[in-house]
């Protein structure tokens, strides 16, 4: 997904922050025997095609809307509908979140459109960032660089709920997600503007108690990737890992990896590196 799709979906989806707060004085208004049917009734009232499913401490929502997405043969991009569907989605998802006794700690919104069979938009938001974006203890921009946002293309056969959350989220691989995009928007701003080198999508996954970070960086006139440009690439992807680390006070890691494939150079480095920033 582009940076200008992603402020697209944020600046969409942002607002809705300042609407999610509701209380809870005299008990929760959703009791966690009952949180997935509640938020399913509300959507149904609200005239939503709908699916609700929660797994441990992750709640999943599947949207269909008309004029969500709009696809072409090369491509998946927003839909006129689009800010509508997620400003309803949201608004009844965080009702529900904030006011109910249930251990949630991640929601997942699966966005499609029967107009664009195949096209999905997949928004992860861990709860603890929505709640202290509410409380002002965060930006929006922070706000949205905590979003995981994704558009893809899955093919004819349509995604169930179930195959799309089939378990909980952990938030390793919440932050691995994260990390990736944020490490490739870190080095794109870095190292793009000179026009030399070219930064392609970056891949991350948690997985043993190790951050693994796949790197695609390249000259961008070809050829190899030289040792001081190599480097810099290593620099700026720890100074995001350590900084983005620090503030979610996340230490159930061993070590982190980064990978570099163009050159096969990959640096390990053990979590007590990123303890001494915290």
């Amino acid at each position: 997904m582009s940076r200008q799709t992603v402020r697209a979906v944020a600046t969409a989806t942002g607002i809705l922050l300042g609407l999610a707060l509701s209380g809870c004085e005299g008990g929760p208004t959703y009791p966690k025997a009952a949180v997935a049917e509640s938020l399913q009734t509300l959507l149904v009232e609200d005239h939503l095609d709908a699916t609700v499913r929660f797994v441990d401490h992750t709640l999943g929502v599947q949207l269909a809307y008309p004029g969500a997405l709009t696809q072409t043969e090369t491509s998946i991009t927003l839909g006129p509908e689009f800010q509508e569907a997620t400003r309803k989605v949201l608004t009844a998802i965080h009702r529900v979140v904030l006011s109910t006794d249930a251990d949630i700690q991640f929601y997942v919104l699966l966005l499609s459109d029967p107009k664009a069979p195949g096209a999905y938009l997949t928004m992860v938001r861990y709860l603890d960032d929505v709640k202290r974006a509410n409380a002002n203890m965060i930006d929006s921009p922070e706000m949205f660089a905590r979003t995981i946002f994704e558009l893809s293309y899955a093919g004819a056969t349509p995604v169930s709920l179930d195959q799309y959350v089939p378990r909980d989220i952990k938030l390793g691989e919440f932050l691995s997600w994260q990390l990736a995009r944020r490490i490739q928007y870190a080095l794109a701003e870095e190292l793009k503007p000179s026009g030399v080198l070219s930064v392609g999508r970056c891949g991350g996954r948690f997985q043993d108690g190790e951050f693994d970070f796949m790197l695609d960086v390249a000259p961008a006139a070809g050829g190899a990737l030289d040792e001081a440009a190599l480097d810099q690439v290593f620099h700026v992807s720890t100074g995001v890992i350590a900084k983005v680390l620090a503030s979610y006070r996340f230490d159930r890691f061993d070590a982190v990896r980064l990978t570099h494939p163009m050159s096969g150079r990959n640096l390990v480095l053990p979590k007590i590196r990123f303890e001494v920033v915290r």
